[in-house]
């Protein structure tokens, strides 16, 4: 694709349904009606600030305690939303503070609420690029996908701008297991705020990156987060593989943006990687363009000649073997899915993705394989959501999930 598409068209793109609006940096503020946003969780600071966490968590923390929150003033009309910061164990051992986002229909309820999962896809990796610090957006211009719809069934909708997003230190980006924990512990974080009446019945879904993540969530939660029953989950373009993912774009030199801009959240889990091992010296003084903007890296490493060592990308090579153990997981057929693909797709390409399909039809999930002639990665995200809210209420409602997996 042409470099200057690389943010829209590639898994660097913002958001299918996205507005330079909704990609603002949201300051926080209080709601008009602060009393109805008040929630039994220490708040926090108003503004940027809110995110400036540098301690750690303490040894007595548990996974989904809350730090603070913060009232966001964009939710949809007749909902409330917070910003919180929460402990996440991202990794066995490894407790960190994890942002995210939380949105409830406004008013009490009578009946425990289920809960929706959106993980999120490719925002940049620049602090100021995560979705918390992001206007929401309206309509089908809002950044989330079917929320109002998923609102106006009544469910929470809680997503988590995974590990090193929004907060300080290094972002690992599309590192799937350490992502999934996070999303499965933002859903712990909304079962400590007893106000919202949350049930532990949740649907998820995820575009590109989240679908990764989505995945990965699935893979784990029967054993990462037993209290929790959940009953389907929805791909829309998932980029699950990163090293196959990897391979296919270092063939197209537009998408060397992409690829050096992967190489910290693969680092930030195997901190042991050299840069240099994987990056030309031309390719390496693109690395702090990475700080300067979220989609900044596509324009500006598209015009590389020689970006990648010799040998970068071989079997036996340490970034390899780091991107094949990312990889390296299987579904657990826990679930049932449905999954959204664009036929003119090429970040995530159809093979890749009906290679996705057919691991989870061999898990033993139900799997509703829906491909939308013409539609790329950006264009199948306005298909998904008209169809995904239906799809999810007929999960909790027990309905059961269609399935198109090859027999025999």
């Amino acid at each position: 694709m042409p470099a200057r598409q690389l943010r829209r068209r590639s898994v660097f793109a913002k958001t299918a349904v996205a507005t330079s609006v909704a990609a603002m940096v949201f300051t926080g503020s209080v709601s008009a009606e602060p009393e109805e946003d008040s929630l039994s969780a220490r708040p926090g600071p108003t503004g940027t600030t809110f995110w400036d966490v540098h301690e750690q968590p303490p040894e007595t923390a548990k996974p989904g305690d809350i730090y603070w929150v913060q009232p966001r003033s964009d939710a949809p009309s007749g909902a409330r939303g917070w910003n919180v910061i929460y402990v996440s164990e991202i990794q066995p051992g490894v407790e960190k503070y994890v942002s995210g986002e939380i949105y409830v229909p406004a008013g009490k309820s009578h009946s425990p609420r289920d809960v929706v999962l959106w993980n999120h896809e490719t925002t940049g990796s620049a602090d100021s690029c995560a979705p918390s610090r992001r206007s929401l957006g309206e309509g089908d211009q809002s950044r989330v996908p079917a929320i109002r719809a998923l609102l106006d069934q009544g469910h929470v909708v809680a997503m988590s701008d995974y590990p090193g997003q929004a907060l300080p230190g290094p972002s690992h980006y599309m590192v799937g297991q350490d992502n999934a924990r996070a999303s499965l512990d933002v859903l712990r974080a909304v079962r400590n705020l007893p106000e919202l009446n949350a049930s532990n019945r949740f649907v998820q879904y995820g575009w590109s990156q989240g679908g990764q993540t989505t995945m990965h969530v699935e893979s784990i939660a029967r054993t990462y987060a037993p209290e929790f029953e959940g009953l389907g989950a929805a791909l829309i373009a998932p980029a699950v593989r990163i090293r196959d993912l990897t391979l296919n774009s270092m063939q197209s030199p537009e998408l060397a943006g992409y690829v050096i801009a992967t190489l910290p959240g693969i680092k930030a889990a195997h901190p042991q990687l050299r840069y240099s091992d994987f990056l030309t010296g031309e390719a390496m003084e693109q690395l702090p363009v990475l700080a300067d903007g979220c989609f900044d890296i596509g324009d500006s490493a598209s015009a590389l000649r020689d970006p990648y060592q010799p040998g970068a990308m071989s079997p036996d090579s340490a970034w390899s073997k780091a991107l094949t153990e990312v990889d390296d997981f299987r579904p657990a057929g826990s679930m049932p899915f449905t999954i959204y693909q664009g036929s003119a797709d090429t970040t995530t390409p159809v093979e890749l993705t009906s290679r996705e399909r057919t691991a989870l039809c061999e898990a033993g999930s139900s799997v509703d394989y829906q491909e939308f002639d013409g539609l790329d990665h950006e264009s199948v995200v306005p298909e998904a959501a008209e169809r995904f809210p239906t799809w999810a209420a007929d999960r909790f409602a027990g309905t059961p999930a269609p399935n198109n997996c090859p027999q025999g």
